[in-house]
């Protein structure tokens, strides 16, 4: 979210003309146009549909959504660490450095955001309560990209007022740090086989309240009950609760 925010102001920011006070103190970018970010923004949404589509389910066959999930979360600081610092690169090679992390970015996205979706239904200890998790789970996110791109602006903002224009990347990839480190803590949940059988019948409670083999099977008794009363009714009522008199008699 505070990517898809910083990185096109980062491509039309006017590049600097004050000489870098390295590490940390440099400003400007690429100066870039509305075209230019236009077709690199179209290059970047086709990839990332090739990337969820082709990329993430063979790795997902292959290691986990859980291991790619960690794996990508834990390399993800890095790409904020670094995109500031692709302004000082020779001007023949910022393209390239720019398309990079591009690349990066849409790569990891597309191997974080599904496991993400996945292992948080798997989690869920019931399917009864599936639907509540994923409410909570789009609120925060919706609340995120209310507040995330806010609050990464203002800092933006600051940090050009004191000549660091990386600033709210490298602030970012300080939250991811923290992100990266919560991931280690996870774990694949493993349904039991009580677990399973208690989701099966949940999930036959809540769709299928009224078995219809037992409403066809109640109608077929009303029949046979209703011809057995039709059959006896030259009998009194205490011959139908005794049928045994009549005979004995």
């Amino acid at each position: 979210m505070s990517f898809d925010q910083l990185m096109p102001i980062f491509l039309s920011s006017k590049a600097s003309t004050v000489s870098p006070d390295l590490p940390f103190r440099f400003t400007g970018g690429f100066a870039m146009s509305s075209k230019a970010e236009g077709v690199l923004m179209l290059a970047q949404g086709l990839y990332s549909m090739f990337a969820q589509a082709v990329i993430f389910p063979n790795l997902a066959k292959r290691f986990g959504c859980l291991n790619i999930f960690k794996t990508t979360v834990i390399l993800w600081p890095l790409l904020y660490l670094l995109v500031p610092f692709t302004v000082l690169l020779p001007r023949s090679y910022r393209l390239l450095g720019i398309c990079f992390c591009l690349l990066w970015r849409t790569t990891a996205q597309a191997l974080t955001y599904p496991p993400n979706n996945i292992m948080l239904t798997n989690s869920a200890p019931s399917m009864l309560v599936l639907g509540a998790i994923n409410g909570v789970a789009g609120s925060t996110a919706s609340l995120c990209r209310a507040f995330g791109p806010t609050i990464t602006g203002f800092i933006h903002s600051k940090g050009l007022g004191i000549g660091v224009s990386g600033l709210s990347w490298w602030i970012t990839g300080l939250v991811c740090i923290l992100g990266a480190a919560e991931s280690l803590l996870m774990e694949e949940p493993k349904l039991s086989d009580s677990n399973t059988d208690l989701i099966d019948e949940e999930a036959i409670n809540d769709f299928t309240m009224i078995n219809p083999l037992s409403i066809d099977a109640a109608i077929v008794a009303a029949r046979r009950e209703e011809h057995h009363d039709a059959d006896g009714d030259s009998k009194t009522p205490e011959d139908r609760l005794h049928p045994g008199t009549e005979s004995a008699t």
